[in-house]
């Protein structure tokens, strides 16, 4: 096979690191002398009565939770599934890190309603004594301390620290035999785990809390001016790095309450993008830029140190349509020498006889049909009437010479596993429904053709002739070598064979309802399906339910978690077998697009099963434990929406940009057919691609550069269209407007999109360690900028000990955190089993920049007052969201509700205050029952109006979602808590290491200051 050479992958561009301190700028956040607290793992939950820091900042919803009606409930004794047992009773051991946020009981809470009760104390747990504070040894900044309690005459835990209270050293435990875990949630850590090694520095994925973070909660600071102050400079002081002494009184110190976070009123600033050079560049939907600025030189942009690219998402979703434009003449206008689409900007002269090409500077005659005079001001007279000059996305009809064959119909060959797995679990049933159910809404009309094939140890094909009076079928035993009967009656016009289509997908359960086949055989089950739709091409989709275990692709066991953290550990994360490789390769040259749906109860393979759609522009779907009456919704969801949703057939995507740039690497799921040509046999509203960007010369010259995507493809309806969008950019050669310019949301999804790809050939623990050091590299440039008066307000004296963060970028340290507890990329092997990794990887690359922050930082709806709109429709039809708050159980109210939304799921929490009344307007029961994981808010419930309002959020969260998420109930304190804490970016999760949000920021400052 030829023009694979160079695949996907991960291609950084690394600058120096630069170092140095210099003198703040005025009006500079001080910092304060720090308090301590004492130490104590984050084992479990926090209970009841532990709320929010006091005075957090003006929009975070929720308010103090009333007093506790009593002493907590006794826990489940002993050590359960899926969680670790806690510390024997006794004394407790000192251990090496508080829980951050934690609060003496009655502590204030921010947002505090006038007049509602202060909470209760939280009782002490029986047999656990209360944590004393220890004195740390010195140490070098930038250096953790290792994880896990001390031994004997090992480092002890950092200093107490007065305003917060101990964590508890134990939680609630789960009984034997609780529910299995929820599908696309982590698992919670299992019994005997632990934490890792000490992590090096730069990881944020472990180093304990340092001491030095200063005020407590609830001291009675003036939470208003301290956001003021926060919004209007630009830095943010973590106090000194020495260590207050036990029992000194703090004079303040950071607030975690008031860092920098995508929540409350205002989240978009933090991580949306910068407002657009020209008002006719494409919409950000389209092409959004890491910084929509553009170096001026490969030195400069080293400086930034972060990825600079685009996220391209040609087929998005962006509100209105795309404007359409028929050539003059069936000419499409090109420059000769880049072939750059004729745009808003170009420039005309000789009257409009010849333009300038805006990319590479050429000038083009203007052919006679398309000719025009132009105005006083060298604008086009007919400028307003064609959409290629006034906007920057625009679609083209294409005429004859860009067709290589006749537009191909919409073509669907399902694969359907019918052993023993797929009968069981009741996926055949859901899928041949749900099939049945979308066919009506398959694009193409009379032109759609469709094909089936089912397999267990043999294959099964099915003759759907619409001369035939029923479905027949015919099996293939031979799977070493498989063959297609009937080549030419297999794949039929859906229109004319519906009936026996029909009849199939209703047939298909019946007949392989009892299956006792336990062997499948994918591989050849997908080579046969190659033969029957080879000379069309079209999409073929796979409905896998146990691994492959006969013939070619057969699947062994090689999850090994004892292979993390060697030289062979990226090697779980690939292929296994060269088989899935060089079908997808083969099948992307044919234009066939692959979708997975994977049903497992066991393991699957998915790095394996995953290469097929990573490399011929499909999506891969997972339903871990599926279970047609829980799961069969978001089946028949995500299955209706991938048949229906707006697809470009056969397509090809290129990207240009002006002189002297050029496209270094591309990320996402297709294949490379010459170095800068995207095979994509399907392009959907769901797929976006990532570019990196670099220089080809030493300088840019002009003071203006383009960037330019062009899709050619076929529509559903048989056209061949092409669609471009392209955007101007300022070109500049002072660093501190890369920074001005820069979008921290964009930068988190390509280094987030980067950071997966180059798990496929590296350590995980090299690619977080990698998204730090380039974190560090750019607020340390940027701290340096600063000292050196750089930009307006730079320049005075600044603390030693001052974070500062760039104002478009304050939003990327959280972020950053975040990516690295997501599931592609936290912990071990025994943290995320291979298969979760492999799915949520295959998002993260493929989706759009919104999709990918809510996988980074889940958006935590509060739903449980009816004060404001929320949950009303507005005039466009959408529905207003809360105000989110910040993701941290400590900014939870106990007695409220909030939807936490994580990209994969939605996860209704509910606070252990809850009212009763709640419980009866959302799920129509009198109180909380013993277990919630059988609560649903769904359906509305009549005559209520909360219940209207939590599940009109819902839709509007659902909706033009690639992936339909299931909503879960969780009840604070209940076992199943343990499955939303990896979501809680804020928390610490002890079990896995990761920090907690004030601690990532102090071991942040400490790598800044470290020389």
């Amino acid at each position: 096979m030829s023009g694979h050479q160079q695949q996907p992958g991960y291609n950084p561009a690394y600058g120096q690191q630069q170092t140095g301190a210099r003198p703040p700028g005025p009006g500079a956040f001080q910092p304060q002398q720090p308090g301590v607290r004492p130490g104590g793992p984050m084992t479990a939950p926090r209970p009841a009565g532990y709320g929010p820091p006091g005075g957090a900042p003006n929009g975070y919803p929720g308010g103090p939770p009333p007093a506790a009606a009593g002493p907590k409930p006794p826990q489940p004794a002993g050590p359960g599934m899926g969680m670790p047992s806690g510390p024997p009773a006794g004394p407790a051991a000192p251990q090496p890190m508080g829980a951050p946020g934690m609060r003496p009981p009655g502590a204030a809470m921010p947002g505090a309603m006038p007049g509602a009760p202060r909470p209760a104390a939280a009782p002490v747990r029986p047999g656990f004594a209360p944590q004393q504070p220890g004195m740390p040894p010195q140490q070098q900044p930038g250096m953790p301390r290792p994880m896990g309690p001390p031994g004997p005459g090992g480092m002890q835990p950092p200093p107490a620290r007065p305003s917060f209270a101990p964590a508890q050293p134990g939680g609630p435990r789960p009984a034997m035999g609780m529910r299995p875990a929820m599908p696309g949630l982590g698992a919670p850590p299992q019994p005997g785990m632990g934490m890792g090694p000490p992590q090096q520095p730069g990881m944020g994925m472990g180093p304990p809390q340092q001491p030095g973070m200063g005020m407590g909660m609830g001291m009675g600071y003036d939470q208003s001016s301290m956001q003021a102050t926060l919004d209007a400079f630009e830095t943010l002081s973590l106090g000194p790095s020495a260590p207050t002494m036990p029992g000194q009184a703090p004079d303040g110190g950071a607030n975690p309450a008031a860092f920098p976070r995508p929540a409350g009123p205002t989240a978009e600033a933090h991580v949306g993008p910068p407002e657009p050079y020209s008002p006719v560049n494409c919409k950000p939907e389209f092409v959004r830029m890491t910084s929509c600025a553009v170096p001026n030189s490969q030195a400069l942009k080293s400086r930034w140190h972060l990825p600079y690219g685009a996220v391209v998402h040609p087929m998005a979703q962006a509100g209105g349509v795309v404007p359409v434009a028929n050539p003059t003449g069936g000419t499409i206008i090109r420059c000769k020498r880049c072939r750059t689409y004729i745009n808003p900007f170009m420039s005309w002269m000789d009257g409009g006889r010849r333009y300038s090409c805006n990319v590479c500077q050429m000038v083009n005659e203007v052919p006679v049909e398309y000719f025009c005079s132009l105005d006083a001001n060298g604008r086009r007279l007919d400028h307003d009437e064609r959409p290629e000059l006034c906007g920057g996305s625009v679609e083209y009809v294409a005429p004859a010479e860009y067709m290589v064959r006749a537009p191909m119909p919409p073509t669907y060959v399902f694969v359907i596993d019918v052993s023993f797995a797929a009968a069981a679990c009741g996926m055949l049933g859901a899928a041949c429904s749900t099939i049945k159910a979308s066919l009506d809404s398959l694009p193409g009309d009379e032109r759609t053709q469709v094909a089936f094939i089912t397999f267990d140890n043999t294959l099964h094909f099915y003759n759907l002739k619409s001369s035939l009076s029923q479905p027949q079928m015919m099996v293939v035993a031979e799977v070493d070598d498989p063959f297609v009967p009937l080549p030419d009656d297999l794949l039929v016009n859906l229109r004319d064979s519906r009936a026996l289509v029909d009849a199939l997908l209703d047939s298909l359960p019946q007949s392989y309802g009892r299956a006792s086949q336990v062997e499948s055989a994918m591989g050849p089950a997908l080579q046969a399906a190659f033969l029957v739709m080879n000379h069309i091409g079209g999409k073929l989709l796979l409905f896998q339910a146990a691994a492959p275990s006969v013939g070619i692709g057969r699947i062994k066991a090689r999850d090994n978690p004892a292979l993390y953290g060697t030289d062979r550990e990226y090697s779980l994360r690939t292929p296994d077998d060269p088989f899935y490789k060089r079908f997808s390769a083969e099948a992307s040259r044919f234009q066939i697009c692959v979708d997975v749906f994977a049903f497992g109860s066991a393991y699957m393979d998915l790095p394996s099963l995953g290469a097929l759609p990573k490399y011929t522009g499909g999506q891969l779907y997972y339903y871990p434990g599926f279970a047609a009456e829980r799961d069969g919704p978001k089946l028949q969801a995500e299955l209706s929406r991938n048949l229906a949703r707006e697809t470009a057939w056969e397509a090809v995507m290129r990207i240009r940009c002006s002189k002297g740039l050029r496209i270094s690497a591309f990320f996402g799921h297709f294949f490379i057919r010459s170095t800068d040509l995207l095979a994509l046999p399907a392009c959907d509203v769901d797929k976006s691609f990532s570019v990196e960007i670099a220089h080809e010369e030493t300088l840019v010259t002009g003071q203006v550069a383009y960037l330019q995507a062009a899709l050619l493809y076929t529509n559903s309806c048989g056209e061949r269209r092409i669609r471009v969008h392209t955007l101007a950019l300022p070109v500049v050669s002072d660093l501190i407007d890369l920074y001005k310019q820069s979008d921290a949301g964009a930068t988190a999804a390509l280094m987030g999109k980067l950071s997966v790809e180059r798990s496929y050939s590296a350590k995980l623990d090299d690619v977080r360690t990698s998204l730090q050091q380039r974190l560090v590299a750019t607020l340390r440039e940027y701290r340096m900028l600063h000292m050196r008066g750089a930009g307006p307000g730079m320049g005075t004296n600044l603390s030693p000990n001052s974070l500062v963060l760039p104002e478009r970028l304050k939003g990327l340290p959280l972020l950053t955190l975040g990516l690295l507890k997501t599931a592609a990329l936290r912990g071990g092997g025994r943290d995320v089993n291979s298969d979760e990794r492999a799915a949520v990887g295959h998002q993260m690359v493929s989706c759009s920049v919104y999709d990918q922050l809510r996988l980074i930082y889940p958006s935590c709806y509060p739903v449980y007052e009816l004060a404001g709109d929320w949950g009303k429709e507005k005039s466009t039809g959408e529905v207003v969201l809360p105000s989110t708050a910040p993701a941290g159980l400590e900014y939870f109210n106990p007695a409220g509700a909030y939807i936490v939304d994580n990209g994969r799921m939605l996860i209704l929490w509910l606070g252990q205050a809850v009212p009763p009344s709640f419980y009866a307007q959302v799920f129509g029961v009198q109180g909380p029952p013993q277990d919630t994981a059988g609560l649903n808010p769904e359906p509305v419930r009549q005559g209520s109006e909360l219940s209207a309002r939590i599940n009109a959020v819902m839709r509007q969260l659902r909706d033009r979602r690639e992936l339909w998420q299931e909503c879960w109930t969780i009840r604070q304190g209940t076992p199943m808590e343990a499955h939303l804490m990896p979501f809680l970016v804020e928390d610490r999760q002890a079990t896995t290491g990761s920090m907690a949000y004030l601690d990532f920021m102090l071991q942040l400052q400490k790598l800044l200051m470290a020389k």
